[in-house]
């Protein structure tokens, strides 16, 4: 059996290093056609370890004409678990491609090292565990428990899938130019991946009528979750944040693929990086409630008062928002409607001041995934919901949103009301 053994380092020709190592030593022990299957799955590992791990990259091959075996090792003690992303999201899929091309493979935890992932492909007698029972090393000493209070769940799950990709697409940004590049990618997933590991992830749900009717409060909130973090894993919080304000900065400025985010799910993230920051120098919990959502602020949106939004208005009984969900025009029968004697009196706010409470993280969760992947439970049908009218009171409402684009080529969300006729 040949075996071989390389230490590659942190940079993204390493994953091209690592393929050409495989497939030379398959040719040598006579086994080549285990070669493209072996490569897909190092390839994903090794560039898994650069960008999630940092540091080097311990890539250890053992192969014969009838097996190969492969382990890469790195700096991470965090297990790696498939992420139940949406089909069309941009990311999350490497662990499903491993197990579509390997015939086993697990993890092992190293405590305070780090972790080795192998797989075998060929004629295999291992059992795979896949990670499973091998939980991540939070060691025994220097973890900081930190307690959050109130946890949006929904909102979390969501952020999670948008901000993997966003994090992934600004790393790629970065790379040429930036040194620190990738580590501090590497601090920024551990964070995040503290965060997949230890908060429950809720159920999405495809059928709207399901969806109106399960992913409401309070079954979307915990009130009560101890956050274990290694007291090292501490100031990658701080980088979580910077990170993914510098992306969502990139984002807005058109040179990346990815959309920004709703402002809810901002502020969600500067609350839980907040919580971790502030509950390690001596801070008491503050509920993710006590932040609030600014349903009444201003709008900074360059919509408003845009022609081409105001022959939308005046064309039919509409409610006109921009990306970021704010109100950028509404007809004056939906206003009224809605409780609003003047349609300026909502123009400007967010959409969440017409969403019943229970609604806000459904809705918030929903129009971050859509920018996410596209994904579109709600769009392009009619559905039957309660609205909050301006005195608080809720009214069943009927009414189809779509996407369209304006004639300067920003896109907004349009919800064609079917109004009760007026009472005689």
């Amino acid at each position: 059996m040949l075996s071989e053994q390389q230490v590659l380092p942190a940079e993204p020709r390493s994953a091209q290093v690592a393929r050409r190592l495989v497939r030379r030593m398959l040719e040598e022990a006579g086994a080549p056609h285990l070669a493209e299957a072996t490569e897909l799955a190092v390839s994903e590992l090794v560039t898994n370890a650069v960008v999630h791990a940092g540091g080097d990259v311990h890539l250890k091959v053992r192969c014969d004409p009838r097996l190969v075996r492969v382990e890469v090792g790195d700096a991470s003690t965090h297990r790696p678990v498939p992420r139940s992303w949406t089909t069309t999201s941009g990311t999350g899929r490497g662990l499903h491609l491993l197990t579509d091309y390997v015939d086993a493979w697990d993890v092992e935890i190293h405590p305070g090292v780090g972790k080795t992932v192998w797989f075998e492909i060929g004629e295999s007698t291992a059992t795979s565990g896949h990670g499973e029972g091998a939980p991540s090393d939070h060691g025994l000493v220097g973890v900081l428990d930190v307690e959050l209070l109130e946890v949006p769940l929904l909102m979390h799950r969501a952020w999670q899938e948008h901000a993997t990709g966003l994090l992934r697409e600004h790393l790629l940004l970065r790379l040429e130019t930036d040194p620190r590049a990738l580590d501090d990618h590497a601090a920024a997933s551990d964070a995040l991946s503290l965060l997949h590991e230890q908060l429950p992830l809720p159920r999405l749900f495809h059928e709207d009528d399901v969806l109106m009717s399960e992913a409401v409060e309070p079954g979307v909130t915990e009130s009560r979750l101890v956050l274990q973090v290694p007291a090292a894993s501490v100031p990658h919080f701080a980088v979580l944040a910077s990170t993914l304000g510098s992306a969502l900065a990139a984002a807005r400025a058109g040179h990346l693929l990815a959309p920004p985010t709703q402002p809810e799910i901002e502020r969600m993230r500067d609350w839980l990086c907040g919580e971790v920051l502030g509950q390690a120098q001596g801070a008491t919990p503050n509920p993710w409630r006590s932040t609030g959502m600014d349903l009444a602020g201003p709008s900074r949106s360059p919509l408003l008062g845009r022609a081409s939004v105001a022959r939308l208005v005046g064309s039919a009984t509409v409610l006109v928002a921009d990306e970021r969900l704010d109100v950028v025009g509404v007809h004056a029968e939906v206003a009224g409607f809605l409780g609003y004697d003047d349609p300026a009196l909502l123009v400007g706010r967010r959409v969440l001041a017409i969403v019943p409470h229970r609604f806000h993280q459904a809705h918030v969760a929903g129009t971050t995934m859509h920018g996410a992947n596209g994904r579109d439970v709600l769009l392009g049908r009619v559905v039957e919901v309660p609205v909050l009218r301006a005195d608080g009171a809720e009214v069943p409402a009927r009414f189809e949103i779509s996407a369209q684009r304006l004639e300067s080529g920003e896109r907004v969300f349009v919800a064609r009301f079917d109004l009760p006729d007026p009472v005689a």
